[in-house]
């Protein structure tokens, strides 16, 4: 399996390109999944790195099925996901979950997320749909469904791990179901379900939110023993960390991983 770090991680710390090159080099990631906002401000000294390692994703977000989405914003993202040389980009359904949309929000959401997909195609790349709360692939049957409904060539699905045990569903039945689908996996871990509501955008993204039921990969409620035995050995993961220490904590965790999983499953 390849792991990458998450810039992510370090979205309130002010680090630049090469910190993060030399951080996925020290630690021995496979790569780094990049922030939009960072793919944004570090797009020119990152250009102009000697050595940079893979870029499996851009983590981005359009503001699909809304009055804000334009087609101008989709190719700006899409372009910059290419000068990275990322050959997919991650994107969520909409904001509004399956049950909870009404026929003109869905048709919307996948209106514009075919739209989307279109261009990708043109580019040569993918978009990866991230399993999530309140988006229309909330849910095994809801990113079933959202899947058929595109039947699209370009569409594939960043599997979220902890979101896919979130609503309810083994996450490996889940996978084996999505298998032909999914391009990525996104790897986190909470203390317990009373603790998920720590995840939520409006904290995860405040400085001053709550970090209570965040916690190191392997010791939190997922079953991740499970889970990377039903996983093919090729395929790319992101340990997506959004508390404290994140460049201590992704590599223990990929220490973790590699020495207690992964090496051991080889």
């Amino acid at each position: 399996m390849r792991i990458n770090a998450c810039s992510v991680a370090f979205r309130h710390l002010d680090v630049t390109a090469r910190d993060l090159a030399r951080y996925v080099a020290r630690e021995g990631f496979d790569g780094l999944e990049i922030w939009a906002p960072h793919a944004r401000t570090l797009a020119v000294e990152w250009r102009d790195l000697p050595q940079r390692p893979p870029v499996p994703m851009l983590a981005g977000y359009l503001p699909l099925g809304t009055a804000g989405f334009s087609r101008a914003d989709a190719a700006d993202l899409l372009d910059l996901t290419r000068t990275w040389g990322a050959p997919r980009l991650r994107l969520f359904a909409g904001g509004v979950g399956r049950d909870q949309a009404g026929a003109d929000q869905r048709r919307a959401i996948l209106r514009d997320l075919g739209t989307t997909a279109d261009m990708a195609h043109d580019r040569g790349l993918r978009i990866a749909v991230e399993t999530h709360p309140q988006t229309l692939a909330d849910s095994l049957p809801a990113t079933l469904d959202l899947l058929d409904a595109l039947d699209h060539p370009a569409v594939g699905v960043n599997f979220d791990v902890l979101h896919v045990w979130e609503s309810g569903a083994d996450p490996v039945s889940a996978f084996a179901a999505l298998r032909e689908h999914v391009d990525h996996l996104h790897l986190k871990s909470v203390t317990a379900r009373d603790r998920l509501s720590v995840f939520h955008p409006d904290n995860v993204h405040d400085p001053r939110g709550s970090r209570d039921g965040m916690c190191p990969l392997l010791t939190g409620a997922v079953d991740y023993a499970a889970f990377l035995r039903a996983v093919p050995a090729g395929m790319g993961a992101s340990l997506e960390w959004f508390g404290p220490k994140p460049a201590a904590t992704m590599a223990a965790d990929l220490r973790a991983l590699r020495r207690d999983l992964l090496d051991r499953a080889a």
